[in-house]
């Protein structure tokens, strides 16, 4: 059995979309957390804003001195989707996240998060998933070229009906089957189906390589104690199944957004009390 340490978690400016991209990497500074999850969103950084958002971007993380671990685009309320029946749609999503992706590699992370889509719910859920099938194996062609890989993430069923449990996560990655298409875990959709971390992990095993560990009630993406879920749970599974990979704190409820700093600094304090004592060098 391993060990989950405070180093593993990361931050996520998502949370912080109100602020300046500059205000967060300085608050994440302040709190002590040296890993970071790059949400992809205006006006922090995203292709709709500018030709090349990139080098700013480069810049002010270098300087920061923190770690990029993952890149997130969104990809729920923005006019992008890899599972929609309008061709037109699926061909400019999958070039964005392209940009995304060669983002990913520039900035040494070579890991991009993939939701599946969302399919038209009044239409069959096999062609849903065949255009967001469609979509991933043209993805995963440049995930090749740039040595990114797709972390395909799971998803409340009210955000897509493409992920909503383990067993539509499963179809994904093993009828794909390939290296560059890994796991994301979320424990709010993970809660939000009644199923358990470990569930995954039994079946998905080292295809899972990245993790989201937030509180629900049984969604909502809340800090620690907000929700009804049992953190050490969710701990306990990643240290029987020796996770060694990063943990987002994707806290994201709309609640935090006047004070992110506050509620990180509160959430942050939470996970390292439960999660086990740093080894001295």
């Amino acid at each position: 059995m391993s060990k989950i340490y405070p180093s593993q978690l990361a931050g996520t400016n998502m949370l912080y979309a109100q602020y300046s991209f500059q205000y967060f990497l300085d608050s994440m500074q302040r709190l002590g957390i040296r890993n970071i999850e790059v949400y992809g969103c205006s006006p922090h950084f995203h292709y709709f804003d500018c030709e090349d958002p990139l080098p700013q971007l480069k810049r002010q993380i270098r300087e920061s001195g923190l770690k990029v671990i993952s890149m997130m685009p969104e990809e729920n309320t923005y006019p992008v989707n890899i599972a929609a029946k309008e061709k037109r749609i699926r061909d400019n999503t999958v070039e964005l996240y392209k940009k995304f992706m060669y983002a990913a590699a520039e900035l040494d992370c070579h890991r991009m998060l993939l939701c599946p889509g969302r399919p038209y719910r009044n239409e069959p859920w096999s062609e849903g998933f065949r255009y967001s099938m469609d979509s991933v194996m043209r993805l995963l062609e440049y995930s090749h070229e740039v040595d990114v890989a797709l972390c395909y993430e799971t998803l409340r069923i009210g955000e897509s009906t493409l992920t909503a449990c383990l067993e539509d996560e499963a179809r994904m990655i093993e009828t794909v089957d390939d290296p560059y298409l890994q796991v994301c875990v979320d424990t709010v959709p993970v809660y939000a189906a009644h199923e358990a971390v470990a569930d995954y992990f039994e079946r998905l095993g080292d295809k899972i390589t990245h993790f989201h560990l937030n509180d629900g009630a049984p969604d909502g993406h809340l800090m620690w104690g907000d929700g009804t879920q049992n953190v050490d749970e969710h701990l306990n599974a990643l240290r029987r199944y020796n996770y060694g990979g990063y943990i987002t704190m994707e806290t994201a409820a709309a609640r935090y957004r006047h004070d992110p700093e506050k509620f990180y600094r509160m959430n942050y304090e939470f996970l390292c009390w439960h999660m086990d004592r740093e080894e001295e060098a």
